[in-house]
């Protein structure tokens, strides 16, 4: 297994905690070749947020913003949508109260024009992988992967595997070991291979892909320890093992590992060396390793902040699932945030389901606000920049 290393660029950066004490030495990105009717703004639009088995009635100050609409703006409501995104904090139609992060991180993300030039610049990266099947792990890659597809020259989809959370810890001799209490039950397995079924993201439809195409399915996802993504690996490793297809599948797959070598530097800010971070290898995948490639790609820390780190960026985009919640809900009905006890939110879908409701979210009106106006930041930016391609269907 090789992972890519070249020196990370060097730029100016939004004020980060410990940022110019960073002593990392061996930062590391692998760089990439750079090359209408109106829809009105301000109104008041009445929306249904079904959650905890109850109808509220609230409103949201933003209608839905994919490419689509953004393409038929006029200028002034991409004025005045311009106007509404830099005021976002100081606006009091908007209850900042039903933001997910209450206390940190009091602006918009990507307000500064640099900031917003570097992730761009990050997100082309995924422009290298547009002929072969993205896998997108978790909510993590999301918004980089989006920037991508909206890209001129980008990709043209991606597929979303929910998946939260892990089960191993990394051993000095053993590389993965389990954490026996937080494995998944064969049960919570079982409805997690029906899922991915479901999806096509599971190792049989991965195989066949390569079998037809040649083109090797990429796995992305933000990863520091990697334990995440490993764990996501042990889970199709294993499925792929009962089909017999283990060696194949080892070989029909590429992971392009997204994180910033720049913050490792500031979480340890007196170390000599880092390591780039990696994804190990479960005991049943280890004797392939060889055949997987693994790709490491460095971010600038304030990119990761801002897009990562920042829980309303984060929360906004997509579902929270580990495998305590596989068997109580389908994360495509069930758009929540961080939920940690899943009795409730077993209580709350028997509700939903007497009340013949198939659907449910938690996402709040300012929460929806906060993702259309980050959706439009990102169209307008690349609009502006000449990297806007003109034509995209959005998965609704």
């Amino acid at each position: 297994m090789q992972i890519n290393k070249i020196q990370q660029s060097s730029g100016v950066y939004l004020p980060l905690q410990k940022l110019e004490n960073s002593k990392s030495k061996n930062n590391f990105v692998e760089q990439v070749n750079l090359k209408k009717p109106d829809i009105p703004l301000d109104y008041w639009k009445t929306m249904q947020i079904n959650f905890r088995g109850e109808t509220v009635h609230s409103r949201k100050t933003v209608m839905d913003i994919e490419h689509e609409n953004y393409m038929t703006m006029s200028e002034a409501t991409k004025k005045r949508l311009r106007k509404l995104y830099d005021d976002f904090f100081t606006n009091n139609r908007i209850d900042k109260t039903e933001l997910f992060d209450q206390k940190h991180y009091q602006y918009m993300p990507l307000r500064s024009e640099d900031t917003l030039d570097k992730f761009l610049e990050f997100s082309k990266m995924y422009n290298n992988y547009k002929d072969q099947p993205i896998i997108c792990v978790g909510r993590s890659p999301k918004w980089f992967l989006n920037a991508s597809m909206w890209m001129d020259n980008g990709i043209k989809d991606y597929k979303f595997a929910a998946f939260s959370s892990f089960w191993y810890r990394k051993h000095p001799v053993e590389g993965l070991k389990p954490i026996e209490k937080e494995l998944p039950t064969p049960k919570e397995e079982a409805a997690y291979k029906r899922y991915l079924k479901r999806i096509q993201a599971d190792p049989a439809t991965i195989v066949e892909n390569m079998k037809k195409t040649g083109k090797r399915t990429v796995l992305t996802d933000y990863i520091h320890t990697g334990r995440g993504l490993s764990s996501f690996l042990s889970m199709l490793s294993k499925f792929a093992d009962e089909q017999g297809i283990l060696e194949d599948f080892s070989k029909s797959i590429e992971l392009v590992c997204i994180g910033s070598m720049e913050y490792e530097g500031i979480l340890d800010p007196y170390a000599d060396t880092l390591d780039t971070p990696e994804v190990l290898y479960s005991k049943r995948l280890m004797p392939y390793q060889k055949n997987i490639k693994q790709h490491f790609y460095s971010m600038p820390a304030v990119v990761l902040e801002e897009m990562l780190i920042n829980q309303n960026t984060n929360e906004c985009r997509s579902t929270y699932y580990p495998h305590t919640a596989w068997t109580i809900y389908k994360p495509d009905q069930f758009k929540t945030g961080l939920i940690h006890d899943m009795n409730k939110v077993k209580q709350k879908m028997k509700e939903l389901k007497d009340l013949g409701q198939k659907t449910l979210t938690s996402f709040t009106p300012a929460m929806a606000d906060y993702r259309n106006l980050l959706n439009f930041r990102i169209l307008d930016g690349l609009a502006q920049r000449g990297l806007l391609k003109a034509t995209h269907i959005s998965k609704i």
